[in-house]
């Protein structure tokens, strides 16, 4: 089973739940995510010195939160290992970009001249979200 990532709003929204007094196991079946999950976000609140039935928190201090213990949820881009070699070719594919080139010859010269291990797809979702400027 693949692994599941979760935005900051998710994790926020279980964390409230849980800050109100749910049970792991409440809150995981009101938002569709094994307990265990709950329980693993829970435990970094804990850890925070957050406990449930405290003073309430503001969606921006839940937000801080989980920047602060789990990064990658707050910065996607982290968990995009592929996107960072596609950073560092940036100028590279932007010029082909402009000059017309086809995604796909990109694709093929990055993996053959510069040894970018990304799929095709990666490198469009990688365009779509950083050239949009270029993107035809």
């Amino acid at each position: 089973m693949a692994r599941r990532t979760f935005t900051p709003d998710q994790v926020t929204d279980m964390l409230e739940r849980w800050h109100r007094g749910a049970s792991t196991t409440d809150v995981a079946a009101a938002v569709g995510v094994d307990r265990k999950t709950v329980k693993k976000y829970a435990d970094c609140a804990v850890a925070a010195g957050i406990r449930p039935g405290g003073a309430p928190l503001t969606p921006a201090d839940w937000t801080a939160l989980i920047a602060r213990r789990h990064p990658v949820i707050a910065e996607p881009r982290l968990r995009r290992t592929t996107w960072r070699e596609l950073d560092d070719n940036r100028e590279f594919i932007a010029e082909l970009r402009t000059a017309g080139v086809p995604q796909e010859r990109i694709w093929r010269r990055l993996r053959s001249e510069r040894g970018v291990l990304s799929s095709l797809a990666t490198l469009k979702r990688w365009v779509a979200a950083n050239l949009v400027e270029a993107v035809r």
